[in-house]
Parts: C-alpha cells; sequence; structure tokens
C-alpha cells in the first residue's frame, strides 16, 4: 500500500516514521500544545509526549482521536497505521507492563470476538478453568470438614472460613491474564479482554426496577456499565470526563453491558453512568452532581 504523506521528504523512510511525521505535523499545524491535546482527547500529556516523540507507538485509537481533535480527516493517518507489520501493530496495543508475559501466558491482544466452535470452545474452558479452581477448594474443604467430625473432633476444630476479599484475591490469581490494561482498553468488551474476573461494582443506582452498575477492573485499570433486571429496549450507558461514550441496549433478555472506558489517567469516580427506560421517557445518572465535561 502506498500513502501520500503532506510535506513528507523523497527520502525513504519506514512506516513508523512516515506516521509519526504526520501525526507531528497535525499537531503542529492546528497549535496544539501537548496540554491542550490531552484536554481534547482520552490520553494524558505525557501519553502524547512518548507518542509524537517516538518513545511509544501510539495506538489506533490514539492516532484517530489526534485527527479529530485537530479537525482532520482521520483515514490517511489509519491508513499509515494498518500499514504496519503485524508486531508493530500488536506492541502498539499492548499494556506496557505485559510485554514480559511468559510465552504460554493469555494472548493479551485478544479478538473481540471469536471464530469457530474451537476458538469458542478454548474461550469457554479458560473462562471455566478458574472456577473449577475455586470449586475443588470448596469440595476439599467439606471433605475435611467431615473427616474430622467423624474422627471424633468436634465441628469447631474445623479452619474458619476464608474472608470473602481473601477468596476473591485467590480466585483472581488463578484466573487468566488479562488482555488489556489501561487506555489499551478503550473499546474493547471485558470478557473478551478477561476484565471480569477482578470486578467490582463501583457504583450502582436503581430506576423503577432495572439494576444500573458501574463494574470495574483493577487489573485492567477500565470500567464498563451494566444493567440488569430490565427489558428489551432498556440502554445504559458511561461517559468519561473527556466526554468519550460506551453504550448498549438490551436486545435480548434482562441485563446487557458496555464496552470499556479506561481509568488509566481518571479514577472510576470520575465516570458518569447512566440506566434509560425508554418506554417510560426515563433515565438515571449517578453521579448527578458530577456531569460529564462536553
Amino acid at each position: 500500500m502506498t500513502v501520500t504523506v503532506s510535506g513528507a521528504s523523497s527520502a525513504p523512510v519506514d512506516g513508523r516514521e512516515r506516521l509519526l511525521a504526520e501525526m507531528r505535523r497535525m499537531k503542529d499545524a492546528s497549535g496544539l500544545s501537548y496540554g491542550r491535546l490531552a484536554g481534547r482527547t482520552h490520553y494524558s500529556r505525557s501519553s502524547w509526549e512518548r507518542f509524537l516523540n517516538g518513545k511509544q507507538l501510539p495506538t489506533r485509537v490514539a492516532v484517530e482521536q489526534l485527527a479529530a481533535a485537530v479537525g482532520e480527516d482521520p483515514s490517511p493517518l489509519l491508513a499509515l497505521w494498518d500499514a504496519l507489520d503485524t508486531t508493530s501493530r500488536e506492541l502498539a496495543e499492548t499494556p506496557r507492563d505485559a510485554l514480559a508475559a511468559p510465552a504460554d501466558s493469555q494472548e493479551t491482544g485478544a479478538p473481540r470476538t471469536t471464530g469457530g466452535s474451537r476458538g469458542r470452545v478454548g474461550l469457554l474452558l479458560r473462562r471455566l478453568l478458574p472456577l473449577g479452581y475455586v470449586a475443588s477448594g470448596a469440595l476439599l474443604g467439606a471433605l475435611g470438614a467431615v473427616l474430622l467430625m467423624d474422627d471424633g473432633h468436634s465441628a469447631t476444630a474445623t479452619p474458619p472460613a476464608l474472608p470473602s476479599r481473601e477468596v476473591a484475591a485467590r480466585a483472581t490469581a488463578t484466573a487468566p491474564r488479562p488482555g488489556c490494561r489501561g487506555d489499551s482498553c478503550l473499546e474493547a468488551e471485558p470478557q473478551a479482554r478477561n476484565c471480569q474476573w477482578d470486578a467490582v461494582t463501583a457504583r450502582q443506582t436503581w430506576l423503577r426496577g432495572l439494576q444500573i452498575q458501574l463494574r470495574y477492573s483493577p487489573r485492567c485499570k477500565a470500567v464498563w456499565g451494566r444493567v440488569e433486571n430490565g427489558t428489551v429496549g432498556d440502554a445504559v450507558s458511561i461517559t468519561d470526563r473527556w466526554g468519550r461514550t460506551e453504550d448498549a441496549t438490551i436486545r435480548v433478555g434482562t441485563d446487557t453491558y458496555t464496552r470499556m472506558l479506561s481509568t488509566a489517567d481518571a479514577p472510576a469516580s470520575t465516570i458518569t453512568i447512566c440506566g434509560k427506560i425508554p418506554s417510560q421517557h426515563e433515565r438515571e445518572c449517578t453521579p448527578t452532581d458530577q456531569p460529564p465535561a462536553p
């Protein structure tokens, strides 16, 4: 693929240098500082300094957001990014703290959908395996209690149950490695990236019988919205401080969830989550005193 870069010299350069040169050209032409660029995108000032100084290859989302921030067509930049070799693109989308993962660890660039029955079965097994560990541990504990009682010892000799946090920590320790972290989780599905294993409900509210939850994964540094006990047509949306939004509508059943937003540069407390019941023309958001910035 041949991509023409505005203002580029005739000297041969590799794809990465052409991409960075065009991104720097756009930023310089706009007159935006790193701080103002950060204010118009989901990425921090330090992230943009790393991207544009060539210290870190930007993600595809970052490339698209730069073009949007300066008011230019993102197609030429995205074409340059897509033309990079597979390894470079995978490294750009991989969280930096996962680059040293062993070869047999979970793939960090897991696709949003799994193609073929073999892929679906493999994904299902990976999700069920940690639950098997927890279930087998519980079974062994129950058998131990029975043996102690049969041996003439009182039931009080049974080791006390682990606190719920410790149980959760042990389950998390056996869970698959998360497939993203922070900004690399943007627009990704939480289950496709193994972010659901340590997820907690950071905030919740109710609208009639609709339960609206903001789910947070500490390992993935990302959040997503979820609604339960709803009906077809009910919806949920989440919005970060930069105005980036993810939403989902119940198509079948009684629940649904959104794709993820990053909390790498802003805590989960800055995320606004809303539940909607269009049939009743009703909407409930939390926090109500912190509307998302435009």
